[in-house]
């Protein structure tokens, strides 16, 4: 078991009892196993001192194992699946050309592929209509940006979250 340090990222060495690079405690560092998976621990309400699993009293104090448990709220990234590529590559790709909604769609997200379809053919019936002057054409190039990088962002952040 390791610890690690929740204040600067380092790893604390075994039989410290406070970290060399930012000075914090280790009693409040994390503890990982050797895969590197943050272990949740129970720790006295009188002492703040971690109490193992299964005992009835705290170690040090003798208290009743009346524990808290620390969650920092720590998790691994998300691995990319093959459905979270084709999401990400039809966001991207055809959005480029002003088609926007694909990558929603292949995530089930059918209100927010509707939002972005609806957006694409509302740029389509007013793009003839903007371009008659450099400043409209310019705000139109702004506008689909706009919604080129929100589609994408809504995308992966969706990707990330595991929605898919």
């Amino acid at each position: 078991m390791r610890h690690v340090c929740i204040g600067c990222g380092n790893e604390i060495p075994e039989g410290q009892e406070f970290c060399y690079v930012c000075g914090a405690l280790v009693k409040d560092s994390l503890m990982t196993n050797d895969d590197g998976n943050i272990i949740n621990i129970p720790y006295c309400k009188n002492c703040n001192s971690p109490v193992p699993r299964g005992l009835e009293a705290c170690p040090k104090c003798g208290e009743p194992a009346d524990i808290t448990s620390i969650d920092m709220g720590f998790t691994r990234p998300k691995k990319f699946g093959a459905m979270d590529y084709i999401a990400l590559f039809l966001a991207i790709v055809p959005g480029f050309f002003n088609v926007f909604g694909l990558g929603q769609i292949v995530m089930k997200r059918w209100s927010k592929a509707f939002f972005y379809i609806c957006a694409t053919i509302m740029l389509y019936y007013l793009a003839p209509s903007l371009m008659t002057t450099s400043s409209s054409y310019m705000l139109l190039i702004v506008v689909e940006m706009f919604i080129f990088l929100l589609s994408i962002m809504d995308v992966y952040n969706a990707v990330l979250r595991g929605e898919s």
